[in-house]
């Protein structure tokens, strides 16, 4: 008979520490013991990379992210008498062997503790154990990474994390190349966990078939509750692609050989207690290890298991801990024993775009199967679907168990037939339609290469300037203001486009950036995140997060109206005085005093500047650098370095035309390796997952110290494109364009051995008559690419004010740096050899003079009539 009354709640309290994927089985797994739960996140915030714990399963929820938040911990789970404390997930390892010492619970100890999470560790502790396991080498440098796997002198190598999981940024790498590229894109990444990966690994590459074992011990003594040997594909990328994970007898080879090697794995990592889940290759000098975890197997169904192994993981971690006794006495020392044949399918596919639906009814089929236990659909409609890269992206995992395998792979055959009719995806019938903000020429050349539709807003002021050309299979919006949301929004509606849907909003302009994610979030559409944009428009709360994270970077005062500067207190030796969301350094300025401060602000004030917040910075000397590239989903993918003659407001002092150049990866690595970290950390502290940017850097050469300028996230000006595409082969318009749609862009960088660089033309003052053309400025030795945006009629202003006023600009190419600056002189006095100027502020006499001896063979004086 049911009782009225409410029970008692259990006494007996367990701590999950970060219960996440896997993880979720445990607080059933307890309850079924009648043990309550707590659970405790690691983290300030939740990892939102994880299937997230159901907290409606514990009691209690705490967040344990530092030191002090360890003692309050402490002091909060002391009360609560709790039997255990476990890790739910690998991020939660090291937290649980500190609070389960802290607390003399059963623990693995906080000795190994970095073993266990720390794939170099976790090698080096075996090896000191005299356990066979992968020859490696780690760094924060690409390049050492290489340079390590060149001396081994055994190809392939294994490039990954250091503490990630599930096939994660794992490269099988066959050249020194391909290890540079796969380190740098480990270290422009962070991990699943949604931590950065400031350092990457390399390791001998392990010949062989690979296994799961897994196990669940109490006082060092283990069950092993499974085996099973992955059937996998190697991409021509390098990358793992799984497809079964299939269940072997006990007495199968080399099943016992591979159970006496990971014992020896367990007692050398000091995992004593609780859940483990090793990999290892049996290689043809015996079983090594690839990794393992103290905690539950990632493809663990506890239903699935119990069908086909008599027991799961789950129900056995919580058996450990509730009632230890009972676990040695049942369990301790054996080994599983199956029940019928059973495997893990992860299937792969093709499909690129957007989930609309998930078509249940293919999703039955599946399941109606004979050998299917349970289809696990990863992806619910508005997400995004890519080819199958590895684990993370493959789109399903279906457990089928059987009496006999046939049975297993007649099924998983079927499967193949089925599985690209589970989602049905935006993009596969229809061309991707994007709007566009401005009139970036290579941004729309990209649409059309790629089959992409696009609506072009053009705002009067680009339109009136009349350089660019849209192509024709795009279609032109004419607006007033191409950065307000507000005359785009009119201009989409008198256009019948109010409804249209938009995959994306894209925008090369500075000055749209915001306005482009605005724009996306009411369109329901792909864009950078408006706040993002906030931090890359906005220089005071730029530094702000770059300096939070640790990055060296100046100091900002914000000035809320450069009209009135009386409050402003003087705290800099000397200060650059910009726009908080400026561009181009137009109206920046070097000041090195209060006085100099107010001279500027009555000038301004004089002036009438639309620009009113202003920030002051801390002047920052040294050389100013530059690094271009872009990230696809949050990882760095491709990177150039490269730098400026001389900063941009010394030439600006100095009244010289800017000039640039990137870097050689190849034979100037060390500016790579010097710079790299700080771009990556910097990214990553504002907050950008996908796109282009470009970065501005200070470096003092004598300490190689790097300090963080600025980021825009938009590619850079002037001809970086054309300068990134010479010597990268790197369409960086693209990379744009796909970004934004949630594409991987094209990263296979070629190389071309020469510097290239880009220069400015100056011009002189006065009003523009005529001027060398691109194609006979292609004609002098080593320019590659030249053009020419001031037009004949014009008037041409003689000084230079900000890093865009120039005449035209020249891409150059040459041996070396020194034979590059000799022909950026040689063209630029070319070029001013040849202008015609009308000269400004004379008088009528003079200008006929100056014509006369333009035009010495016409007669233009006032003449009387014969």
């Amino acid at each position: 008979m049911a009782s009225d009354s409410t029970p008692a709640r259990p006494v007996k309290t367990a701590v999950i520490v970060d219960g996440y994927s896997t993880g979720t089985f445990l607080p059933p797994a307890f309850a079924r013991l009648g043990i309550d739960l707590v659970h405790v996140h690691s983290t300030a915030d939740p990892m939102s990379t994880m299937l997230q714990p159901d907290l409606g399963a514990y009691r209690e929820n705490f967040h344990c992210p530092d030191d002090a938040a360890f003692e309050r911990t402490v002091e909060a789970l002391t009360a609560l008498g709790p039997v255990a404390v476990l890790a739910g997930q690998e991020p939660g390892v090291p937290l649980a062997d500190a609070l389960s010492e802290r607390l003399g619970l059963a623990t693995n100890g906080t000795a190994l503790s970095s073993a266990r999470r720390d794939k170099y560790e976790m090698i080096e502790a075996l090896r000191r154990a005299g356990v066979h396991c992968a020859d490696q080498y780690k760094s924060t440098s690409p390049q050492a990474l290489a340079d390590w796997a060149e001396r081994a002198g055994s190809y392939p190598v294994v490039v990954k994390p250091l503490s990630s999981a599930s096939t994660d940024h794992v490269y099988r790498c066959h050249s020194s190349a391909e290890v540079l590229a796969a380190a740098r894109a480990v270290l422009g990444s962070t991990d699943i966990f949604d931590r950065p990966n400031t350092e990457a690994l390399v390791q001998s590459f392990l010949e062989g078939t690979e296994y799961i074992v897994d196990t669940v011990s109490v006082d060092g003594d283990r069950y092993v509750c499974g085996v099973w040997e992955y059937e996998k594909q190697i991409l021509p990328g390098g990358k793992n692609i799984y497809d079964l994970d299939v269940l072997l007898d006990p007495d199968t080879e080399p099943v016992p050989e591979l159970i006496a090697y990971v014992d020896t794995v367990l007692k050398a990592l000091g995992i004593e207690h609780g859940p483990a889940h090793a990999e290892v290759i049996m290689t043809p000098q015996g079983p090594a290890l690839v990794e393992i975890g103290a905690r539950l197997n990632g493809n663990m169904n506890p239903g699935f298991h119990d069908i086909c192994l008599g027991a799961n993981q789950a129900d056995l971690t919580a058996l450990a801990y509730a009632r230890p006794q009972e676990f040695t006495d049942r369990y301790a020392g054996r080994v599983y024993s199956p029940r019928a044949a059973a495997a893990v399918h992860s299937t792969r596919t093709e499909l690129d775009g957007v989930v609309e639906a998930v078509n249940q009814d293919v999703v039955d089929r599946i399941a109606a199967l004979p050998s299917v236990h349970l289809v696990g659909v990863k992806l619910a409609p508005g997400k995004r679907i890519s080819p199958t890269a590895d684990l993370l992206t493959s789109p399903m995992r279906i457990f089928l168990t059987a009496p006999d395998p046939a049975t297993i792979r007649a099924d998983r055959d079927t499967i193949q037939t089925l599985k690209d009719d589970v989602y049905e995806v935006a993009g596969e019938d229809c061309r991707p339609s994007v709007l566009l903000l401005g009139t970036d020429k290579y941004v729309m050349q990209a649409c059309v290469r790629n089959g992409i539709d696009a609506v072009v807003v053009w705002g009067a002021a680009g339109y009136d300037h009349g350089l660019a050309e849209v192509p024709e299979e795009l279609k032109v919006l004419l607006v007033e203001d191409q950065k307000n949301p507000e005359t785009i929004l009119m201009a989409l509606h008198r256009a019948g486009l109010g409804n249209h849907r938009f995959d994306a909003v894209h925008t090369s302009d500075e000055w749209g950036l915001v306005t482009a994610g605005v724009l996306a979030s009411y369109l329901g559409c792909r864009a950078i995140d408006p706040v993002t944009a906030v931090y890359f428009r906005d220089k005071s709360l730029q530094k702000q997060k770059v300096a939070e994270a640790g990055i060296p970077t100046a100091r900002v005062t914000v000035i809320d109206d450069v009209h009135d500067v009386s409050g402003v207190t003087w705290e800099y030796e000397k200060a650059v005085l910009k726009p908080v969301a400026g561009a181009a350094t137009a109206r920046t300025a070097v000041v090195d005093s209060l006085e100099g401060l107010r001279a500027l602000s009555r000038r301004y004030r004089a002036d009438r500047t639309a620009q009113r917040t202003f920030v002051l910075e801390e002047y920052i000397g040294g050389e100013e650098w530059i690094a271009d590239g872009f990230l696809h989903d949050g990882e760095l993918r491709f990177l150039a370095v490269g730098r400026y003659g001389a900063p941009c407001l010394t030439m600006i002092d100095q009244q010289t035309p800017l000039w640039m150049r990137h870097f050689d990866p190849k034979d100037e690595t060390w500016a790579y390796d010097r710079a790299e970290p700080v771009i990556r950390r910097s990214l990553d502290a504002l907050g950008l997952r996908d796109g282009v940017f470009h970065m501005e850097l200070f470096h003092d050469p004598e300490t190689g110290r790097l300090t963080f300028s600025e980021c825009a996230a938009r590619r850079g000006g002037a001809l970086i494109h054309e300068q990134i595409q010479a010597k990268f082969g790197i369409h960086l318009g693209e990379a744009a364009l796909l970004s934004v749609l949630g594409r991987e862009p094209r990263a296979d960088v070629g190389h071309r051995p020469e510097i290239f660089g880009t220069s400015y033309l100056k011009g002189r003052a006065g009003t523009l008559l005529t001027c060398p053309s691109p194609a006979e400025l292609r004609t002098l030795p080593g320019v590659e690419f030249a053009r020419v945006e001031f037009p004949a009629g014009g008037t041409f202003l003689g000084d230079i004010d900000n890093t865009n006023h120039r005449m035209g600009q020249v891409l150059v190419s040459a041996a070396s740096e020194e034979e590059l600056e000799t022909r950026f002189a040689d063209v630029r006095a070319w070029f001013d050899e040849r202008l015609v100027v009308a000269p400004q502020g004379v008088t009528g006499r003079e200008l006929r003079a100056w014509g006369r001896e333009q035009r010495p063979d016409a007669d233009f004086r006032d003449t009387l009539w014969q």
